[in-house]
């Protein structure tokens, strides 16, 4: 899809403020699934501490069984035996997503899951999938799995998290109930090149599908770059508070 498009600094594949936000996903829903667009972000029941300061829209998914349901990008033709590749070599990529600790009906626990496929130097398939239930990282010759951790964060602060293998030291499930913490935003940074080449020793080439799902989320910005930068680094088009 970009293959033969020249790529430097960011590539963005999905914003919610664009006049067809989901226009290169595919969206797969059965049962009770349900996904929205919501422009006025003060209108949102996501009592996001950031709310006030977003800028533009965003995408909210909503579902019970996340197996069932969940968008995945690029999308396919009907007509074409194979999902298209996107063809991206930019080596990082970015999700900005809130996501409650437990979905509208609150009976149950609110879990989120992102799978990444790239290709490598030696023409492999690899994937890369974290999620909020995954506890240990598990590397397979054709998976990498590991935890995503979506932090809190202490009233009136930033936070931005940093999406790494576990840490004796880092327990996810550590959170002292004595601090005021509230649910945030969190700019999610995959750093898909240095991943493949610490679990396969092999270089990568290119980025070709994104598949996200979870039982209750917002999601306002996806794209790749070309390094890590921080909020303030961004374009004004990227970046989701001004």
């Amino acid at each position: 899809m970009f293959r033969n498009t020249f790529q430097s600094g960011f590539i963005s594949i999905f914003s919610a403020s664009g006049s067809h936000p989901l226009q290169l996903w595919d969206i797969h829903l059965q049962d009770d699934g349900e996904i929205r667009l919501i422009k006025n972000i003060r209108d949102n029941d996501a009592n996001c501490n950031d709310s006030n300061h977003i800028s533009g829209p965003l995408i909210e998914m909503i579902c019970s069984n996340i197996s069932q349901n969940y968008i995945m990008c690029p999308f396919k033709m009907d007509s074409s035996p194979e999902r298209p590749s996107l063809g991206i070599t930019l080596p990082v990529l970015y999700l900005t997503i809130y996501m409650s600790e437990r979905t509208k009906q609150q009976q149950q626990i609110n879990h989120l899951s992102l799978e990444v496929t790239v290709l490598d130097n030696k023409q492999i398939n690899r994937r890369f999938r974290c999620s909020t239930f995954q506890s240990t990282t598990s590397l397979n010759p054709d998976i990498c799995t590991f935890p995503l951790r979506l932090k809190k964060r202490h009233r009136g602060l930033k936070r931005e998290q940093l999406l790494l293998p576990p840490l004796e030291r880092d327990n996810p499930q550590q959170i002292n109930e004595e601090e005021e913490c509230e649910l945030c935003w969190n700019r999610v940074f995959i750093p898909l090149a240095e991943y493949t080449y610490k679990a396969y020793g092999t270089q990568l080439l290119e980025t070709k599908h994104l598949q996200i799902q979870g039982r209750h989320f917002y999601m306002n910005r996806v794209y790749f770059a070309e390094k890590q930068v921080s909020e303030d680094e961004l374009p004004q088009a990227l970046r989701l508070c001004r």
